[in-house]
């Protein structure tokens, strides 16, 4: 993979050479690819829209004359690392956007009234992830359903070990709120 990346010409990509572009698009996919669906997973999404994050991707690396790919600095990371992190991004983002596209005001009073009516389930209490925000949730079900430590948690996301202990304290603040106004 590094060796193919290698024989990529920035320069006359950069110039918008569409033979380059194919070896671009070809030899970065599957690494992008990969982020974005473990991304998507960890946030409990289906990979269905994946390929529309890909997409996104590619079109934004080409927007306004290949004004993003040329802020790479290949003495600051690899280019698959940088491509990596841009991805991580763009999923987190479709994530927050979606999080609200699909849901209508009498769906959300639906879901709070049955939120409260269930959240006693004999005499233990239910708890959802799904009800805090997209970052906070993927922070806790990584933490928590795929038993992973703040380090694993913090390199999966890109972020601080710091960043995931704030988001883990929100969160759990945000759960026992929900506990508590019961």
């Amino acid at each position: 993979m590094i060796e193919d990346l290698r024989k990529i010409d920035m320069d006359l990509l950069l110039q918008g050479d569409h033979r380059q572009w194919k070896i671009f698009v070809r030899q970065v996919s599957p690494v992008v690819f990969s982020v974005i669906k473990k991304t998507l997973a960890a946030a409990g999404r289906d990979s269905g829209e994946v390929h529309d994050i890909l997409q996104d991707l590619f079109v934004r690396l080409c927007d306004n004359d290949f004004r993003l790919l040329k802020k790479y600095d290949p003495k600051r990371a690899k280019l698959t690392t940088w491509l990596s992190v841009i991805a991580r991004n763009m999923a987190i983002d479709y994530l927050r956007r979606c999080r609200f596209r699909y849901t209508s005001l009498d769906e959300v009073e639906y879901e709070k009234s049955e939120e409260h009516a269930s959240k006693f389930d004999g005499d233990e209490i239910v708890l959802s992830f799904d009800t805090l925000p997209p970052r906070q949730m993927m922070a806790m079900k990584l933490l928590y359903e795929k038993d992973m430590d703040v380090r694993e948690v913090a390199r999966f996301m890109g972020v601080t070990e710091q960043s995931v202990r704030s988001m883990r304290h929100k969160a759990i603040k945000k759960l026992r709120g929900i506990v508590g106004s019961g």
